[in-house]
């Protein structure tokens, strides 16, 4: 301790610099394991951002893959629709023509039994 108006001693000055030394590095020992503990929390935030990356590039090469399907689906129904109508319009000319066949047909029947009816019906001459 001084007396009142002295300096204070080189042992005392001394005493309180290593005092404050000692503070200071119980301080930056402090500091550097907060320091340790932010850099373990950032490595862990840093896997997780990896993974979640990981994860965002599968999602899209799935989703890359389900629009190519999609777009093959699309066009195979697109070439089903063709076909369909093309079969359609087919339907409906073989439907025309079985009916033109039909009278044809029967237009032929009345011709052969006209011919009947005039031959007698048993291919002798009618009386």
């Amino acid at each position: 301790m001084t007396n009142a108006g002295q300096p204070p001693s080189i042992e005392e000055r001394l005493s309180r610099l290593e005092t404050l030394f000692a503070n200071v590095g119980e301080a930056v020992l402090a500091q550097s394991a907060n320091i340790n503990a932010q850099s373990n929390t950032i490595d862990v935030l840093v896997a997780n951002i990896q993974q979640l990356t990981e994860n965002v590039a599968a999602v899209n090469q799935r989703v890359d893959a389900l629009t190519t399907n999609v777009a093959e689906v699309t066009n195979r129904v697109d070439i089903l629709a063709t076909q369909a109508e093309l079969d359609r319009a087919q339907a409906a000319q073989d439907r025309q023509q079985a009916a033109i066949d039909r009278q044809e047909f029967r237009n032929e029947i009345q011709r052969i039994w006209e011919y009947l009816l005039r031959q007698g019906g048993n291919g002798n001459t009618p009386i």
